[in-house]
């Protein structure tokens, strides 16, 4: 059947073929890792990002609506480099068709060009021969192609073709997938969402099996009678705003907004303020006796996109003529109904209460011993991100927006210790627009307890965030674990079930056939920087016993006396040791 256009409910259905179509194909996506270890994601990364966009989104016969919902929903469900990629990709998608309540192929071309750009841009360094230029050369050969009359489908079928020819071009462009003979695995997984949706349209009972249940929680109603309100009602506790701000260019509006600034001007009007960003729109929750003034005040920088507005008198009375307990609205707190509080809920699950300090940590780790040792050592917010680190942006925006309802103005300062966790958090601190939020370049469980260990409670916030981050550079990571297949570049090679010397970059420096101490001690020699080297830490993996721990430490301190070994417990999964000099 020949589809003209498309609206919301059926680019739902597409997305269920999308995230249906990776699934299926996970596993082969997730073994494109370039190299030999055991933490390819990829395809996990973008389904379960996928996955928490549409049960954000619910559904929506407008286009632009349901598009909106879903790319903010990706973006708070990002997980891993390819997650906030794709959501990026999304977000741009979305952006281009705002004021579209159906679409043709045509416009969704455009549309699909648009998206590509936003991707680039959301990346510090873009690199051709990834995601990005599979999804670049894809529409770029397609829409100077496409005719007046043409289909979805026809659209989808070229689209998908040139993905498949510009994916099979990616080893010509990254070297290191031309040595390990594969193609870009986020790439993959593009062509594989396209093709879900393509799935879709030519056999609509393709996901009839595959339509996921919402895990969201059904929210109570209020039904609030006014009959409770009269001339004679004392009015003590004013109104419940809560509205979605979407900022905008033009000479009506101010040119630069400040979220500081905002957030002051809204706490001289009202009181429980909480707001949130994600792009160009703002999410504003207060209670003032004065919403005109707020209004005015919002109205400067842009037009509402959803509005809510209840007089708390009403509610008040309306809940002690049903004799149930009334509480006074805590401070800051945000409403069920808050539309960032449901992007959010399956993330975040912290601490009830913390108590007020001038600086607050959110550390990334994984393996029991290594979670542990963070909580132990004054971390704040300890953040499982599994086997494989692939912890989501709403995870990060949870812990913030937490630690804002006890003080507003504190340094938070992340540890990521993975590099695919970097990009998730610092769109995080782009969703929340918070400008003391400090991201600190840990690239591993190592690198994060050195920064934290040798934090000075007593130094200004500022001086330690600047102390954190020259430890976390001072820092050098070696892992070594079993290789998980064959692996053959210029400087090395190796087979499955060697052992491996890996640095956090990537670059295997050693491997041995069944000598894990000698792969250490070779990849811990090749270090520019040895000598520098004083102290280090070794966590061991939930597989390794204390008898192999204990000759594995004494080979290394036999091997570098001047360094100070110390044994921790880690617990991780992937790796069988974790050493961090410095």
């Amino acid at each position: 059947m020949a589809t003209k256009r498309i609206d919301g409910d059926d680019f739902r259905m597409m997305m269920l073929g999308a995230v249906k179509s990776v699934t299926e194909q996970e596993s082969k996506i997730n073994s494109l890792n370039v190299f030999p270890v055991p933490d390819g994601d990829t395809g996990t990364n973008m389904k379960l990002t996928m996955q928490h966009g549409i049960e954000s989104a619910g559904q929506n016969r407008i286009l632009y609506a349901y598009l909106r919902s879903l790319a903010d929903g990706m973006i708070y469900g990002a997980r891993g480099n390819s997650g906030v990629i794709l959501s990026n990709f999304f977000d741009g998608f979305a952006t281009s068709l705002r004021r579209y309540e159906t679409v043709s192929a045509g416009s969704m071309a455009s549309a699909l060009t648009y998206a590509y750009r936003k991707a680039y841009l959301g990346c510090r360094n873009p690199k051709e021969g990834t995601i990005l230029t599979v999804a670049r050369e894809g529409i770029e050969s397609v829409k100077n192609q496409l005719s007046r009359s043409a289909t979805i489908e026809m659209l989808l079928g070229m689209y998908v073709a040139n993905l498949k020819i510009s994916l099979l071009k990616t080893p010509e462009l990254l070297p290191v997938l031309k040595e390990a003979g594969v193609v870009d695995s986020g790439g993959m997984g593009l062509v594989c969402i396209f093709e879900g949706m393509l799935k879709y349209l030519n056999d609509k009972s393709y996901v009839d099996e595959f339509v996921p249940e919402s895990k969201k929680e059904s929210l109570p109603v209020i039904n609030a009678s006014t009959a409770a309100f009269n001339e004679n009602t004392k009015f003590e506790y004013g109104y419940c705003m809560e509205f979605l701000l979407q900022l905008m260019r033009g000479r009506n509006y101010v040119a630069l907004f400040n979220m500081p600034s905002f957030v002051a001007a809204l706490e001289d009007i009202g009181e429980s303020v909480v707001v949130s960003r994600l792009g160009t729109r703002i999410k504003v929750h207060v209670h003032t006796f004065k919403p005109a003034r707020v209004i005015e005040l919002a109205q400067n920088y842009g037009e509402f996109v959803t509005f809510k507005l209840e007089n708390m008198c009403v509610q008040h009375n309306n809940l002690n003529l049903q004799g149930e307990k009334h509480e006074a609205p805590a401070a800051n707190a945000t409403p069920e109904t808050s539309m960032i509080d449901d992007y959010l809920k399956p993330f975040f699950s912290g601490p009830e209460t913390l108590p007020k300090k001038d600086l607050y940590k959110i550390v990334v780790g994984t393996g029991d011993g290594i979670l542990s040792l963070f909580a132990e050592n004054g971390a704040d917010f300890v953040l499982d991100g599994g086997p494989t680190m692939n912890t989501a942006s709403g995870e990060f925006v949870g812990c913030i927006k937490k630690i804002r309802e006890v003080s507003e103005d504190a340094a938070i300062v992340i540890f990521p210790n993975n590099p695919n966790v970097i990009f998730a958090a610092e769109q995080a601190k782009v969703i929340t627009g918070d400008e003391n939020v400090h991201i600190i370049r840990s690239l591993s469980s190592a690198a994060g307890y050195f920064c934290i260990a040798n934090d000075d409670p007593q130094l200004s916030p500022n001086e330690r965030v600047e102390l954190m981050e020259v430890n976390a550079k001072d820092v050098s990571t070696v892992m070594i674990l079993r290789a998980t297949r064959n692996y053959g570049s210029e400087n090395i090679k190796c087979k499955e079930g060697d052992w491996i010397g890996l640095l956090v970059s990537g670059d295997i420096r050693s491997s041995s056939e069944d000598d894990a101490a000698g792969a250490a001690v070779n990849a811990i020699s090749s270090l520019e920087n040895i000598a520098d080297k004083e102290t280090a830490v070794i966590f061991t993996g939930e597989e390794v016993g204390e008898g192999f721990s204990e000759s594995f430490s004494e080979r290394l301190s036999d091997a570098f006396p001047d360094i100070e070994f110390t044994v921790l417990p880690g617990g991780q999964r992937a790796q069988s040791f974790i050493i961090g000099l410095i």
